[in-house]
């Protein structure tokens, strides 16, 4: 599904990376060819408010360990607003952020199927959806639902979408104001988590095929997670 466009089409996938793994270049590269992006950029956070923890390795491992990941793929960049902000970060914020940074730009927040279990609790979340397109994707180990169900449910029924088309499994929404996307698609499956492999090295084992090979270097050389779970 390549998106019609005037302005560059700019993907914005936020998170921990803690560590950055093959799932999360895998959720970013499909999402990229399905839709025709032009770019992806990566948001490490500092402390997400919907996780009670903060990130296990620090800030400066977190970011060198995004450019080794990313390092060579000219699609692919990283922006810190939200680690220099050294404050819980919120989506809205980012997004107005960047709208200002990167004029002449449609934003694509890209999110995953459980986010969307609650994002009408986000902070200004109205103003997320009217302001900006969101790519909802598929993953693995959640149950299936309806997307029709789920979206035209939000705000407990008073949801601001409309439904747009289907299509090979993916499915549309339209802002009823302002004609912003909402779309719920699938990826394929990669059931890899950044927990997941904080525990396998926690326990000396190696997390082969897991992480870019670079990134799995830097943790071992810097023995990052080795005593903690």
């Amino acid at each position: 599904m390549i998106i019609m466009k005037n302005n560059r089409q700019i993907g914005i996938l936020g998170g921990s990376f803690d560590p950055i793994h093959n799932g999360h270049l895998g959720l970013a590269q499909e999402t990229r060819e399905k839709f025709g992006l032009d770019q992806i950029i990566f948001i490490p956070v500092l402390q997400s408010p919907h996780k009670t923890r903060a990130p296990l390795a620090s800030t400066v491992d977190r970011r060198e360990m995004l450019r080794l990941a990313l390092k060579g793929n000219a699609c692919f960049s990283i922006c810190d607003v939200e680690i220099c902000r050294e404050e819980l970060s919120y989506t809205i914020d980012t997004l107005n952020h960047l709208e200002l940074e990167i004029p002449n730009s449609d934003l694509f927040l890209i999110i995953g199927q459980d986010n969307l279990q609650d994002l009408d609790t986000w902070k200004d979340s109205q103003k997320i959806m009217e302001k900006y397109n969101i790519l909802v994707a598929s993953r693995p180990g959640q149950k299936s639902f309806s997307p029709e169900e789920k979206v035209l449910s939000l705000f407990n029924g008073d949801s601001p979408y409309r439904s747009g088309k289907i299509e090979n499994g993916t499915q549309e929404f339209f802002h009823r104001e302002t004609e912003r996307k909402l779309v719920v698609f699938q990826i394929s499956p990669r059931d890899i988590s950044s927990s997941a492999i904080r525990k396998k090295i926690a326990h000396r084992e190696i997390p082969k095929n897991l992480l870019p090979l670079e990134v799995e270097a830097y943790i071992i050389r810097h023995q990052i997670y080795k005593t903690r779970t």
